[in-house]
């Protein structure tokens, strides 16, 4: 891959990609410092499309170089650079999903939500090319799903111009995501259609899934999670986020000692780099299972 990333550039962007592509992926701050340096040098826009034309692994690194680049500055309008990029590298539905749910993440945990820079009416009727529309509509429309805006996002899709139907399969979860939040079933029949639709797209699975958990109120809601954690979606080792939502499904179950052991094998998986209310919320729920247990006994 290095070398590919390599080809026709100049020797110092060359053994930046090159420094890059050997830091470990738990070296946050160390690929932002790289990602940015990199984002300013005279000849990243040819180097960063090359990679992305010349494969799968060299694409997916460009895009991991753009993001980690975009969250060492994120005080000012970031919004307009990952569109701008995006569009650059002409992002898929899929790619454009990954990357903004994940930047989206980092702007809003550093008090620069997209919320703050972008506005319905500019993310539902400016005219912009369909890469970069789509890039921002991922990018309002995920950090209202963090803040638990059910019906805001689900008023912003449904005052999209085009059909629901004509949206690409992450939107389309958001927008399921805003009535299972909610506890609306009609959000439940959008499920398998959505997981099949995405060929079992990890963000739409999780974006599913969230809305579930969400969603207490739902018919049978806890065997519902579980049984979506039991699709191909989530084959595998899952990751500490799904077994959270496991932990809480069992919980109200009453299945205390399976909800404790998956809510310790979760916080066992968190990454090092975990936003500190993410283990907050860990830590509550397996105190939540504890409280149940005893109860039970």
């Amino acid at each position: 891959m290095t070398c590919c990333l390599h080809r026709c550039h100049n020797n110092n962007t060359a053994a930046m990609l090159d420094t890059f592509t050997r830091l470990p992926a738990e070296a946050v701050p160390a690929r932002r410092t790289e990602a940015q340096r990199l984002l300013s040098a005279p000849d990243s826009y040819h180097a960063l499309v090359h990679a992305a034309a010349t494969g799968a692994s060299s694409r997916a690194t460009a895009f991991d170089i753009t993001r980690h680049g975009l969250e060492a500055r994120l005080d000012a309008d970031w919004t307009h650079d990952a569109e701008a990029w995006l569009e650059l590298l002409q992002a898929s539905w899929s790619e454009s999903a990954q990357f903004c749910a994940s930047l989206a993440w980092t702007a809003r945990k550093v008090g620069s939500s997209a919320l703050l820079h972008l506005t319905p009416e500019r993310v539902l009727h400016s005219p912009t090319p369909p890469v970069t529309a789509r890039a921002r509509l991922h990018l309002y429309a995920v950090t209202l799903r963090y803040d638990f805006r059910c019906r805001s996002l689900q008023h912003l899709l449904e005052q999209h111009p085009r059909p629901l139907t004509d949206l690409d399969p992450f939107t389309r979860a958001l927008y399921a995501f805003a009535l299972l939040g909610q506890s609306d079933p009609a959000g439940l029949g959008h499920i398998d259609s959505l997981l099949a639709d995405s060929g079992n797209d990890p963000k739409v699975a999780h974006c599913l899934l969230h809305g579930l958990w969400l969603g207490e109120d739902l018919p049978h809601q806890p065997g519902r999670l579980l049984s979506l954690l039991d699709t191909p979606a989530f084959a595998g080792k899952p990751d500490a986020i799904a077994l959270f939502r496991k932990a809480s499904a069992l919980r109200r179950l009453h299945r205390h000692d399976d909800a404790l052991s998956t809510i310790d094998e979760a916080r066992e998986q968190l990454p090092p780099d975990t936003d500190p209310f993410v283990h907050a919320d860990l830590t509550r729920e397996r105190a939540l299972i504890t409280a149940a247990r005893d109860r039970a006994t």
